[in-house]
């Protein structure tokens, strides 16, 4: 018998969260409104307690609700929620932050389509409006180097050309910010999932150079779809995000074998750390303090990492957060 070739692929969407953020009831309906059915919306309670649990059973009751026992940060999270689309055979899976909202109706069968044009596509990446509409958030990202960092400053910062960016262009990319993107499963069994050492932040990054390798790609596509709000606070220098963001960039580098460029990328993260730090102590400052703790916290998981230490404790999340 020969195959439907006309057979619409079965999408699943996933949405983890370990608290709730505005707006996720409208997130899920909207993505419900889209799918064959209001079990293909997967919303992971990533280790709330229970708590986003019981607010699905209120709120939610017809999505499918997985539950996971300990904090995964975005990577165990979603990990969870993609396993679950690999293991129950869907085509696709649509992954998207918790604090978002669709403003494309016909977003998931657009993003078919462009998956159609490019078969080789393991991420589809559409354009992300932030916290309003027409405020474009950039998704569209290069792959992190201590040379293409000064290169990258030089011909952007001071000769004043345009960074590749979210415009109206469809195209191969290098990576995607993973805020909305349309993942294929074809291509998630063969590379792998988002490495849960990472927690959050540069895990993007890896997963699309692991996909690289394979031959696979990640396509940016115009195609309208969520308003991210994202919140403005908690990206201080001496935020945990901020040090994950610096951390993993290193482990990111380490891993793939690039030790000079991991000895170069921490060493020039520890300078400013400590140059911010002694700025703010300098400027009597307030959270100098907190400025000191994280240049002492980032030079202790740089050395951790570049030693070949075992990951651990010291590693921070979300080792330690568990």
């Amino acid at each position: 018998m020969t195959a439907d070739v006309h057979r619409v692929p079965r999408v699943a969407v996933v949405v983890a969260t370990h608290v709730y953020c505005f707006p996720l009831e409208k997130c899920l309906s909207d993505f419900v409104a889209q799918t064959a059915s209001a079990q293909d919306v997967i919303l992971v309670d990533n280790g709330s307690g229970g708590a986003m649990t019981a607010w699905a059973r209120e709120n939610a009751p017809t999505v499918t609700t997985l539950t996971r026992e300990r904090n995964g940060f975005f990577c165990g999270g979603y990990n969870a929620g993609m396993q679950y689309a690999i293991e129950h055979d869907y085509d696709f899976v649509l992954i998207v932050n918790a604090d978002t909202e669709a403003c494309n109706p016909s977003l998931i069968s657009e993003l078919l389509k462009v998956a159609e044009r490019h078969p080789q596509a393991a991420f589809i990446g559409p354009k992300v409006y932030l916290r309003q509409m027409g405020a474009v958030q950039n998704t569209v990202l290069t792959f992190p180097g201590f040379l293409r960092g000064v290169a990258s400053f030089i011909q952007h910062k001071l000769l004043g050309t345009p960074r590749p960016e979210s415009d109206d262009n469809e195209r191969e990319v290098e990576f995607l910010n993973g805020v909305c993107v349309l993942c294929r499963i074809a291509a998630l069994r063969e590379i792998g999932l988002l490495d849960e050492t990472m927690g959050g932040y540069v895990e993007d990054t890896d997963w699309a150079w692991r996909a690289r390798a394979l031959g696979w790609k990640s396509v940016y596509t115009p195609i309208p779809s969520i308003v991210h709000h994202q919140p403005a606070a908690g990206y201080e220098h001496y935020s945990t995000k901020s040090f994950m963001l610096r951390r993993n960039t290193i482990y990111w580098h380490w891993k793939r074998g690039a030790r000079i460029e991991a000895m170069l990328y921490g060493w020039s993260a520890r300078f400013l750390a400590q140059f911010r730090a002694t700025q703010a102590w300098l400027l009597g400052r307030a959270d100098a303090d907190r400025y000191f703790a994280y240049s002492r916290r980032l030079k202790a998981v740089d050395r951790g990492i570049r030693s070949g230490m075992p990951i651990g404790e010291w590693f921070g999340p979300p080792l330690s957060a568990n």
